[in-house]
């Protein structure tokens, strides 16, 4: 079953989109709004999977609905609705699934919300995989961007950079924008197996080879910077390596 909740202020298009997805099966439509700020309460009271949005609202648009939303640790699947096109930069940058334009035709319809299923079904094959941990510690980091969710093994990670509330995630093959704070995940990193050396860089222990000048040297030859508060650890984990 996908839940999804409507934010529409012109009625005859809320009721539509309403009907619209009542033929859907296992999709339950669990709300409807016609203003930014009812829509905001009824999605922090009962969170939805899905959340169809139009963009120009009263009282708080769309664009700020899904902020408020992030910000409050919610991140429905969600599509802008609307007749307006001068959005859809700033949409896809909240990691809008779709944008569509009224009219909205059946094919229209049929697309987007194929997409909001596939969306939904992968983050919660991702929740199901994240849960698998190490004792108290994550075995896997779930990386959601558009349209798509890639798990990637700690074990593989290099390095963790902040990037304000996002995290770079560094493998050898690649890198990733997870969207969590350093300090959220650095709570779930086991201490065995990472070491922050920088209040923005925490490095896989693995994977530490030496220290110059106040930088940490990695296994692959990139120097990362070293804090004056975390040197000390850098230089005992130095020592303990094998």
């Amino acid at each position: 079953m996908i839940t999804v909740f409507v934010a529409e202020d012109e009625s005859l298009a809320r009721q539509a989109l309403v009907a619209m997805l009542a033929g859907l099966p296992d999709w339950h439509v669990i709300g409807a709004a016609s203003d930014g700020r009812a829509a905001l309460e009824a999605c922090l009271a009962q969170p939805p999977d899905v959340l169809l949005s139009d963009i120009r609202m009263p009282i708080l648009g769309g664009l700020d609905l899904v902020r408020e939303l992030n910000a409050h640790g919610h991140n429905p699947a969600t599509a802008f609705v609307t007749a307006h096109d001068t959005h859809a930069i700033e949409a896809f940058r909240l990691a809008a699934i779709d944008y569509l334009l009224k009219p909205i035709t059946d094919a229209d319809f049929a697309r987007t919300t194929a997409r909001l299923a596939k969306v939904v079904h992968d983050a919660r094959a991702g929740a199901a995989v994240r849960l698998r941990l190490d004792g108290l510690h994550a075995s896997q980091l779930v990386i959601r961007s558009v349209g798509r969710i890639d798990v990637v093994p700690l074990a593989d990670v290099v390095l963790l950079r902040a990037e304000g509330n996002y995290v770079d995630v560094v493998t050898k093959t690649g890198s990733w924008l997870h969207r969590e704070t350093l300090k959220s995940l650095r709570e779930r990193l086991a201490p065995a197996e990472f070491l922050q050396v920088h209040r923005s860089v925490i490095v896989a222990r693995r994977e530490l080879r030496g220290l110059e000048r106040g930088e940490a040297r990695l296994a692959d030859g990139r120097l990362v910077p070293v804090g004056p508060s975390y040197l000390a650890a850098v230089e005992q984990a130095l020592l303990r390596a094998p």
